[in-house]
This record gives structure tokens, sequence and C-alpha cells, in this order.
């Protein structure tokens, strides 16, 4: 009798030490988890940063203008409402830019 107690008393304590090592090791791969992730936040922070400075750098009136001159698109602008239009269709452009599309 005094054996299948202590067995028992045996089997209790070592579930119980397992599951305290399993739930120990589980808090670490969280910590490890949340590092990792605290990482890749703080990255994708400085690549957003980058993404939005460079999104002003295009909206900019000079680069616009330069792009629209590169592209030697025979435009006029309308005094009334301050606005280009291309005088001529340029279907042999659209059939470069099909896959391409630039700022």
């Amino acid at each position: 009798m005094k054996v299948c107690r202590y067995g028992c008393i045996l089997v209790v304590i070592l579930i119980m030490a397992i599951f305290t090592m399993s739930e120990g090791s589980r808090k670490i791969q969280i910590g490890y988890d949340i590092t990792r992730m605290e990482y890749e936040l703080a990255r994708l922070s400085e690549e957003s940063k980058k993404l939005k400075f460079k999104s002003n750098e295009l909206k900019k009136p000079e680069k616009i203008s330069m792009k629209v001159k590169n592209m030697k698109l025979d435009l006029s602008v309308q005094q009334d409402e301050d606005i280009a239009v291309a005088k001529e269709s340029h279907k042999h452009l659209d059939k470069k830019l099909e896959h391409k599309i630039e700022a």
C-alpha cells in the first residue's frame, strides 16, 4: 500500500515537473518571438520612412515635370484650369509601359 502511494506521488511530481519545464521553455520561446518581432517592426518602420520620403520626393512638381519631358509627350497647358492635355495619342508608349508602372 505504501509503495502504491509513493508511486502515485512520484508520478504526480514527475507530471508537475514536466509541465513546469514545458511552460518555462514556452516562455523562453515567446520571449525570442517578441524580440524577433520587435526587430522586424523596427526594420519595417525604417523601410516605411524611406518609402514615404521617396514618395514625397517623386510627388514634387520638378520630378513630375522631368518625367513628362523624358516621355517626350506633346503637352499643352490650359490656362483656365492649369492642367496638361496631350495633343495627340501616343499608343506606342502604351505598349512599352503596359507591364511597367513608373512614378
